[in-house]
Protein backbone atom coordinates (compact mmCIF):
# COMPACT_ATOMS: atom_id res chain seq x y z
CA UNK A 1 0.00 0.00 0.00
CA UNK A 2 2.83 2.37 0.85
CA UNK A 3 4.56 1.57 -2.47
CA UNK A 4 1.42 2.55 -4.39
CA UNK A 5 1.18 5.81 -2.45
CA UNK A 6 4.83 6.63 -3.18
CA UNK A 7 4.38 5.79 -6.86
CA UNK A 8 1.30 8.04 -7.15
CA UNK A 9 3.05 10.83 -5.25
CA UNK A 10 6.11 10.70 -7.52
CA UNK A 11 3.92 10.56 -10.65
CA UNK A 12 1.94 13.63 -9.54
CA UNK A 13 5.14 15.46 -8.65
CA UNK A 14 6.65 14.74 -12.08
CA UNK A 15 3.45 15.86 -13.81
CA UNK A 16 3.37 19.13 -11.88
CA UNK A 17 7.04 19.72 -12.70
CA UNK A 18 6.29 19.18 -16.38
CA UNK A 19 3.35 21.61 -16.28
CA UNK A 20 5.48 24.23 -14.51
CA UNK A 21 8.24 23.90 -17.12
CA UNK A 22 5.71 24.39 -19.91
CA UNK A 23 4.38 27.54 -18.22
CA UNK A 24 7.87 28.96 -17.85
CA UNK A 25 8.65 28.31 -21.54
CA UNK A 26 5.53 30.21 -22.63
CA UNK A 27 6.45 33.41 -20.79
CA UNK A 28 7.96 36.15 -22.95
CA UNK A 29 11.60 36.89 -22.38
CA UNK A 30 13.29 40.26 -22.35
CA UNK A 31 16.55 40.46 -24.24
CA UNK A 32 18.14 43.86 -23.65
CA UNK A 33 21.19 43.15 -25.84
CA UNK A 34 19.18 43.08 -29.08
CA UNK A 35 19.78 46.27 -31.01
CA UNK A 36 17.01 47.32 -33.37
CA UNK A 37 17.45 51.05 -33.63
CA UNK A 38 20.73 52.66 -32.66
CA UNK A 39 19.23 56.14 -32.70
CA UNK A 40 16.76 55.15 -29.95
CA UNK A 41 19.57 53.57 -27.95
CA UNK A 42 21.59 56.75 -28.30
CA UNK A 43 18.63 58.99 -27.43
CA UNK A 44 17.87 56.95 -24.30
CA UNK A 45 21.51 56.98 -23.18
CA UNK A 46 21.72 60.73 -23.80
CA UNK A 47 18.62 61.32 -21.68
CA UNK A 48 20.20 59.28 -18.87
CA UNK A 49 23.62 60.88 -19.10
CA UNK A 50 25.22 57.73 -20.50
CA UNK A 51 24.06 55.52 -17.61
CA UNK A 52 23.68 52.16 -19.38
CA UNK A 53 22.66 50.33 -16.20
CA UNK A 54 19.78 52.75 -15.61
CA UNK A 55 18.65 52.29 -19.22
CA UNK A 56 18.62 48.51 -18.81
CA UNK A 57 16.71 48.79 -15.52
CA UNK A 58 14.08 51.01 -17.14
CA UNK A 59 13.77 48.68 -20.13
CA UNK A 60 13.42 45.62 -17.88
CA UNK A 61 10.79 47.39 -15.81
CA UNK A 62 8.82 48.36 -18.93
CA UNK A 63 9.03 44.75 -20.11
CA UNK A 64 7.84 43.40 -16.77
CA UNK A 65 4.91 45.84 -16.62
CA UNK A 66 3.93 45.44 -20.31
CA UNK A 67 4.70 41.86 -21.40
CA UNK A 68 4.51 40.74 -25.00
CA UNK A 69 5.57 43.98 -26.71
CA UNK A 70 8.39 44.49 -29.16
CA UNK A 71 11.84 45.68 -28.15
CA UNK A 72 11.28 48.85 -30.17
CA UNK A 73 8.05 49.53 -28.25
CA UNK A 74 9.87 49.25 -24.91
CA UNK A 75 12.49 51.76 -26.05
CA UNK A 76 9.81 54.20 -27.19
CA UNK A 77 7.86 53.73 -23.96
CA UNK A 78 10.88 54.44 -21.75
CA UNK A 79 11.84 57.51 -23.79
CA UNK A 80 8.24 58.77 -23.76
CA UNK A 81 7.98 58.27 -19.99
CA UNK A 82 11.28 60.03 -19.34
CA UNK A 83 10.21 62.99 -21.50
CA UNK A 84 6.86 63.18 -19.76
CA UNK A 85 8.40 63.06 -16.29
CA UNK A 86 10.90 65.81 -17.12
CA UNK A 87 8.17 68.25 -18.15
CA UNK A 88 7.00 68.70 -14.58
Amino acid sequence: MINVFIFVFVAVLLFLTYVLCQQIKQQPRFQPRTKLDKSLDQQLLTMLGGDRQAALRLLRSACKNNPGRSYLWYHEKVIRDLSRDRRY
